[in-house]
Order: structure tokens, then C-alpha cells, then sequence
């Protein structure tokens, strides 16, 4: 059904799986009690929620027994409600709009911006689908035209997380030695290749020049489509269909949900590294058709992007910034500027974090 309104500075003009979706929207997050009964059970659930870290049996819990919609609006404001995301949301709109404003004239010669050099983590299937974005092309391409050094960590596109987040380990170990100061970047799958890289592998000594880490869409606890494929009868054509693509199927084997999970509770990211989430926050009427199915496959579980669970994407201790309508590709013509406006939020944010600390 047809809903508008407006959460975490986003316009929402979209359609929505329920009533009570519709409600929270228009009416609920405006103080508007037209509903006494509705307004109720949202109070209930939103008190559920501010018990402190969020909890995914919670979330799945508002989305089975009411609705998805609910449930991933709910998370939305909750997420976008935290001091820390209101302040990195404002600062990252502030980037934005000037950038949009200027378009090709944006600059980034300001030292305080090329001091970093940004390391790009890819995702899945990097060479084999560019068309994913897991490449990170127009973002690389972007920041080489304004002078900001990147690198493509050479991860194997079909490799396992484990033997990806040694390769990036290995990439922040070589450049420990030289003045640069790094900012990580991944995407879906290398974000758990990234948690394993700096929260396992290395030690906080080891990762001093480190300086933040951008998760954008991390695949950090698996994803329950790995789980299906992965499954018996599954596994044995995808076995066969892998071999005959070239691909390794232990790539997608270490993004079961048993093994993520158990893996990710031994990472501990240093306190010193700046991590953001960039998070893809779709309603049911927002999803693309190439998404479609894994979303509704995704759903009996909670609020999704298409490929995972939105709360398994939140890293501890990290800062949120909340794409609303957009699904786990990040189809977005404005992609690119959003990317500079992030880099010049993070490089802000860690020099006034540099500064109070003298």
C-alpha cells in the first residue's frame, strides 16, 4: 500500500507491506494518536528496542508477528536516533549538499585529504560481475580525478573470508612501515573479511596507521542464503556449476551463518580505528527486481537489504549512516558524490577526534 513521510532526513515515497507499516510512518513518528490499540503495540516495541544493543530475535520478533516494514522502520529510527548517528548523519548531509551544489568543482587538495590513502577491499565476483559495483570502479575513478591515492586490494573473488581477510592483513602489514595513513574500505562480503583482517588477524600495535574502516553493506555475520545453497541437494549442482565457472566454493561456504557468526565472536576491532557502517535500508516496495527474491527469502528471518540482515551489519562501537531506499547494491545515480562525501566526513571526524585528544 501507498505511504509517505519522512524518517532520518529522508523523503519516503514508497509502498509498504501493512497497515501498521503505513500507521508508524504517517502517523506514529509524527505524535499522531489516531489509534490507540496501534499506537500501543508500537510503544511496546519500541521499548523493547531501547534496552540497549539491539538484538536480532527482537527485531525478527516485530517482523513475524506484525509486519517487516514495521519492524526495519523501527530499527531505522532507533539506529537514526543515536547522538552519534544524528551528529555523523548531519555532517555527512552537510558534505553532501555542498558537493551537489558544486558537482565538478568539488576539490580535494586540501592536505588533510590527501594524507590518506583509501584501501578498497572487494566484494564478490569482483572480475567476474563488475556490474555489482564490488569493484569499486567509479569510486576509485572519482578519487584518482581529485588526487587521493587508492588501492584495489587483489583479494580472490571466489575465496574464502579467511583466506581474503590474510590477504588484507597482509596489504595493512606492508604499508606499516611509511608515513601513510589508511582508511579500509569494503563491501558486502570483504566486510567480514575485513572484521576477521583487523579484529583476529592483527593486533592493535599492528594496525596503529589505520585509521578508520568504511563497512558499507558488510556481510559481517553471514547471510542465510549461503546457508540454503550450501545445504544438501543444494551444494552438489552448485559444486558443479562453480567448477564449471572457475570458481571456489568456499567462498560462499564461509559466509554460512554457523561459520560467520562463530568466527565473528572472537573479533575485536581496535578501540583507535574510526568504523562506519554504511547501510542500504530497504522497504518492501523499494526492493529491485534483481534483489526481489532474496529479500522475500530473507524475510522470515527480519529486516533485510537483499542479502543479509540488517542488524547483523552494525559493527559495536561504530558510527551508523542509514541509506533509506536503497537495497543492498546501492543503485544510486548520485553514488559516486556520496562517496566523496563520506571520505570528507571521516577525514573531518578523525581530524576533530586528532584534535581533542590534544
Amino acid at each position: 500500500m501507498p505511504v509517505q513521510g519522512e524518517l532520518a532526513g529522508h523523503h519516503i515515497n514508497t509502498t509498504v507491506d501493512s497497515v501498521i507499516a503505513r500507521y508508524y510512518l504517517e502517523r506514529y513518528l509524527r505524535g499522531e494518536n489516531t489509534d490507540p490499540k496501534t499506537h500501543r503495540q508500537i510503544d511496546d516495541f519500541h521499548a523493547q528496542l531501547q534496552g540497549g544493543e539491539i538484538d536480532r530475535d527482537t527485531i525478527a520478533h516485530i517482523a513475524n508477528s506484525m509486519s517487516t516494514d514495521l519492524a526495519t522502520l523501527m530499527l531505522a529510527s532507533h539506529l537514526s536516533g543515536l547522538d552519534s548517528n544524528v551528529q555523523m548523519r548531519a555532517k555527512f548531509s552537510d558534505e553532501l549538499d555542498a558537493i551537489l551544489r558544486s558537482q565538478q568543482q568539488v576539490s580535494l587538495n586540501a592536505t588533510q585529504y590527501r594524507s590518506y590513502v583509501i584501501l578498497f577491499a572487494p566484494g564478490w565476483l569482483y572480475r567476474s560481475d563488475p556490474s555489482t559495483g564490488a569493484d569499486f570502479r567509479q569510486q576509485r575513478e572519482i578519487f584518482d580525478r581529485m588526487g587521493i591515492q587508492t588501492v584495489l586490494i587483489e583479494t580472490e573473488e571466489s575465496g574464502s573470508v579467511e583466506r581474503n581477510a590474510a590477504i588484507i592483513a597482509d596489504e595493512i602489514m606492508r604499508r606499516r612501515d611509511g608515513e601513510e595513513k589508511l582508511i579500509l574500505v569494503s563491501t558486502s562480503k570483504s566486510g567480514a573479511e575485513a572484521a576477521l583482517a583487523l579484529g583476529a588477524h592483527l593486533t592493535s600495535a599492528q594496525t596503529t596507521h589505520v585509521r578508520a574502516w568504511v563497512n558499507v553493506g558488510g556481510v559481517i555475520q553471514g547471510t542465510q542464503l549461503a546457508d540454503g545453497v550450501m545445504n544438501w541437494p543444494q551444494r552438489w549442482g552448485l559444486r558443479l556449476y562453480f567448477w564449471w565457472k572457475g570458481w571456489n566454493v568456499a567462498g560462499l561456504a564461509s559466509m554460512t551463518t554457523d561459520v560467520r557468526r562463530a568466527r565473528y565472536a572472537h573479533v575485536r576491532i581496535p578501540d583507535d580505528i574510526l568504523v562506519v557502517n554504511y547501510m542500504a535500508v530497504p522497504l518492501s516496495g523499494d526492493v529491485s527486481g534483481g534483489v526481489r527474491s532474496r529479500y522475500e527469502a530473507l524475510r522470515p528471518y527480519g529486516p533485510n537489504d537483499g542479502l543479509t540482515l540488517l542488524v547483523d551489519e552494525i559493527i559495536p562501537g561504530s558510527v551508523t549512516v542509514l541509506e533509506l531506499g536503497l537495497d543492498h547494491f546501492f543503485r544510486d545515480p548520485a553514488i559516486e558524490w556520496k562517496a566523496v562525501a563520506l571520505f570528507r566526513t571521516v577525514v573531518k571526524l578523525l581530524a576533530s577526534q586528532q584534535g581533542s585528544m590534544h
